[in-house]
């Protein structure tokens, strides 16, 4: 009696664990709003850098400055005509390096009023409303009284006087690159990680973990200041998962609505793995 051997089957290919696709969110802190004040620096500096590094007072004898070294070295040899011209207090406020500093502390007061007020949408356009009135009611009543309204102007501007160095410009521009640099290392010491299946919140300087499920999730993105969204497109993600008390909140996300198409994308697809008798053998299932 003759057996035929059976013909083996072929082996089953291994599934090949696919990588996970997700998206980790970081929250920024406030600082990092001042990037446009370190721009603001590096052109003040080379500002600087063009007119020679001047910072003498129009107002002051030329002879002053060449004493304090506020002059380049080519014009510390002064004639009698020089040495006795001076510039009145109005034109001094337009002079190039005045102007600098002027667009250095604007940029700054602007940075830190973004950074310290919270402008939803519909109280900054309430407050452009009220500035644009506020304008008008004054030229207004400069028209029908005839008034001058540019001497009192004129004469706050003529006390201002805010000079610096490039030497200034550049340590404040290389003080906040440095904590920029530090806060962009610093960042993956507590960030999320959103996944198919799961919510990773990593944090600590040891990679602690806490696992949140993604089932049922419900997520909201918030825009709390219309200033904080125009620099760097940041928002608040809100994040709503099910048997746990309260809502995750995450501030300062920048670029709040890619992250908001990507958590959508992410959220449409369940990752099911189908598992096979040599894989589960192998797991001892």
């Amino acid at each position: 009696m003759s057996t035929e051997a059976k013909p083996s089957l072929p082996p089953t290919p291994e599934t090949p664990v696919q990588p996970r696709q997700g998206i980790r969110i970081f929250m920024w802190p406030k600082v990092i709003f001042l990037y446009p004040t370190a721009i603001v620096c590096l052109i003040c500096a080379a500002g600087m850098s063009i007119i020679h590094d001047r910072t003498h007072d129009p107002t002051r004898p030329l002879s002053q400055a060449v004493a304090k070294g506020q002059l380049p070295q080519g014009e510390n040899a002064l004639t009698d005509e020089q040495n006795s011209s001076t510039a009145d207090k109005l034109d001094r406020f337009w002079t190039p390096q005045n102007l600098l500093g002027m667009l250095f502390l604007a940029m700054l007061a602007f940075n830190l009023l973004t950074m310290g007020l919270d402008l939803p949408r519909f109280a900054i356009v309430a407050w452009i409303f009220v500035a644009g009135f506020v304008i008008f009611f004054i030229l207004w009543l400069g028209m029908y009284f005839q008034l001058d309204l540019m001497k009192p102007i004129h004469a706050i501007i003529a006390h201002i006087y805010a000079v610096a160095n490039r030497g200034f410009y550049l340590m404040v521009f290389l003080t906040l690159m440095f904590v920029f640099f530090v806060i962009w290392i610093t960042r993956w010491l507590d960030y999320w990680e959103v996944l198919p299946n799961e919510i990773l919140h990593h944090h600590g300087p040891l990679s602690d973990l806490e696992r949140y499920p993604t089932i049922n999730l419900k997520f909201d993105k918030e825009i709390p200041d219309v200033l904080e969204y125009m620099l760097l497109g940041a928002g608040k993600l809100v994040l709503h998962i099910p048997n746990v008390s309260k809502a995750i909140v995450l501030e300062n996300v920048l670029f709040v609505n890619a992250k908001e198409e990507a958590l959508k994308r992410v959220m449409s697809r369940l990752e099911v793995r189908i598992t096979t008798d040599r894989e589960a053998g192998e797991q001892g299932i």
